[in-house]
């Protein structure tokens, strides 16, 4: 419920200056005068409009800076129906007063006034105001404030935007209950299902290595292969990188070589040469063949012109071997020859 919002009377203004200014002690308030009339408040008001009694048994205490929970009680065979409110101090000023049209309270013969409200301020003055009884004070639970609390609903504690209520150890375990049926359908229970969730486990597969179940912090792992490894082709358990391939031998050049990476071990080289003429010419590879060098292809053109024979160099096949080969020219002029060769 929200606080009823007590207006304070120029009186009780000047005794609450008083206070805040360190020229009293904080003002206490004694009783309650209450009324079974409406009116309307005003801060030049100095007593209760209608008043029909005080009560003396009335308790309070600051819940916050701006609110203070009060109680109030009236044991008498009073019959009557509450509609004003006026806070009274300890030497007669009326401090404070509240009213509305509907009753507040409607008080029979067998039954017993018992008032709490909450009082809301504009300021923060409720440290500057004190009761004199408080040994049956019921003030809202806070988080500073011990006091009376409603328990919330199942669907409250659901919810879980509700900063009022309380929350049982049972709601609360349905809300965890809950939670569980989310984590693995069909386990309505909680501690079991994050046992569950926890036994998971996530390994590695194909590639992937490493892994385990959910109770601890759990690395997947994926091995990079070496230039070597794509050269080689033989790896089966490593990912090929932009950077091992970024490391496979080669030279980008007129005269030059390319690994070919997942062809084990594929080498492709190329280049140009001079032919001399009517002579058996060698050209080398700019690198070695570790192994075998397979084939090799030639071509080009004589280079005298008009007058050139037509009698261009020729591959000799049985030349081919791992570091180059040779070509035999017929022309009576040098010719520009170029080839690619492969091998391993």
């Amino acid at each position: 419920m929200d606080p009823a919002l007590f207006m304070v009377t120029a009186a009780g203004l000047d005794a609450l200056v008083d206070a805040q200014g360190g020229g009293t002690d904080p003002i206490q308030i004694a009783s309650l005068g209450i009324s079974e009339n409406a009116f309307t408040m005003a801060p030049t008001i100095s007593a209760v409009p209608g008043e029909l009694k005080r009560i003396e048994a009335i308790a309070g205490e600051a819940v916050s800076e701006t609110v203070i929970h009060m109680t109030a009680q009236d044991v008498s065979e009073d019959i009557y129906e509450l509609r004003g409110l006026g806070l009274y101090l300890d030497d007669g000023t009326l401090f404070a007063i509240y009213s509305q049209p509907t009753p507040i309270f409607r008080k029979v013969s067998i039954s017993f006034f018992l008032l709490a409200l909450d009082i809301g301020f504009s300021n923060g003055v409720a440290g500057d105001i004190v009761f004199g009884d408080t040994t049956f004070l019921m003030p809202p639970a806070s988080e500073t404030v011990k006091g009376v609390a409603e328990i919330a609903t199942a669907a409250e504690a659901h919810a879980g935007i509700d900063d009022q209520r309380i929350i049982t150890p049972l709601k609360l375990r349905l809300v965890l209950n809950a939670l569980g049926e989310l984590i693995a359908p069909g386990e309505p229970d909680f501690a079991a299902a994050f046992a569950a969730l926890i036994a998971r486990t996530i390994t590695g597969a194909g590639l992937v290595t490493g892994g385990g179940n959910l109770s601890d912090s759990r690395i997947l792992t994926v091995l990079a292969a070496t230039a070597a490894d794509v050269a080689a082709g033989a790896a089966t358990d490593r990912a090929v990188t932009p950077g091992a391939l970024a490391g496979l031998p080669r030279l980008l050049a007129q005269n030059g070589y390319a690994h070919l990476p997942g062809l084990g071990g594929l080498i492709l080289q190329w280049g140009r040469f001079s032919a001399l003429p009517n002579a058996t010419s060698a050209a080398l590879f700019p690198i070695a063949f570790p192994a075998q060098c397979f084939a090799v292809v030639s071509d080009g053109g004589v280079s005298g012109g008009a007058d050139s024979q037509d009698n261009p160099p020729v591959l000799v096949a049985s030349s081919i071997s791992q570091t180059g080969f040779s070509v035999f020219s017929a022309d009576d002029s040098s010719a520009t020859r170029i080839y690619l060769a492969l091998g391993v």
